[in-house]
């Protein structure tokens, strides 16, 4: 059963750091872009990683210490129809990319400016250079490791017994999409669904492993097309990823 400890640890990570990322990394991260520091974007990565990475070693640290299975946090490989059917968003999810990949590939450069107004309230977050697009990676991989970690496997853990297991998976989306809120009302919506479709899959499959992958692979799909589009030395004819 969830104590004080682990209700202050979720208010800690998805009431207190989204207030002081909202109102001082963000605005800090956008200034600094604008100002043109060098490397701003590449340590801005760097930062949240690392803070990602500290909030999910305590959230393990606190489960270790209590003594509780890791079932219950569904930190445990899926199997039966959970396997295949985890197994087969995640094949699926990369063949859409590689498809939409390959179509940007075509677009001709003078083109690129009419699709980078898609990217909208995101682009500055996405990468621009190469070096950028290598921590993106890095970046996309720790958001699909951590933040499934804590919104799937934490937050849900601690609000089934007082909610329900419908109540926490809806609490888990709501606080996943208000931490992405920054990113603009359209694309935090977008996030929101998203937090919604992962959520779906960590129930039916009873594990955060398919989850994880799917989330590392959209943040790393947007970072693709984002340097696509952002980065004017890509040739038309590209191959598939930038890292090639």
């Amino acid at each position: 059963m969830p104590g004080p400890l682990d209700f202050a640890f979720v208010a800690l990570f998805s009431v207190v750091l989204l207030l002081f990322e909202y109102f001082v990394f963000w605005p800090r991260f956008r200034a600094a872009l604008e100002s043109a520091v060098p490397g701003a974007r590449r340590d801005g990565y760097r930062r949240i990683m690392i803070a990602q990475w500290a909030i999910a070693a305590i959230a393990l640290a606190i489960w270790a210490a209590m003594h509780r299975p890791w079932s219950d946090l569904r930190l445990v490989a899926p199997h039966g129809w959970g396997l295949i059917g985890g197994i087969g968003v995640v094949a699926g999810l990369v063949l859409a990319m590689s498809a939409q990949v390959w179509s940007l590939s075509r677009v001709r450069r003078e083109k690129r400016a009419a699709f980078r107004s898609k990217l909208g309230s995101v682009a500055f977050l996405l990468p621009h250079t190469r070096e950028e697009f290598r921590w993106f990676a890095a970046l996309s991989i720790t958001a699909g490791i951590c933040e499934e970690l804590l919104y799937r496997g934490y937050v849900i853990w601690t609000f089934t017994p007082s909610l329900g297991l419908v109540g926490a998976a809806v609490a888990s989306v709501v606080l996943f999409g208000a931490g992405h809120a920054y990113q603009g009302p359209s694309h935090g919506i977008r996030a929101t669904a998203a937090g919604a479709v992962m959520t779906a899959i960590v129930v039916l499959t009873g594990s955060l492993i398919p989850a994880m992958a799917l989330h590392a692979l959209m943040d790393l799909g947007g970072g693709v097309v984002g340097y696509q589009l952002l980065n004017d030395s890509v040739p038309a004819d590209a191959s598939s990823t930038p890292a090639a």
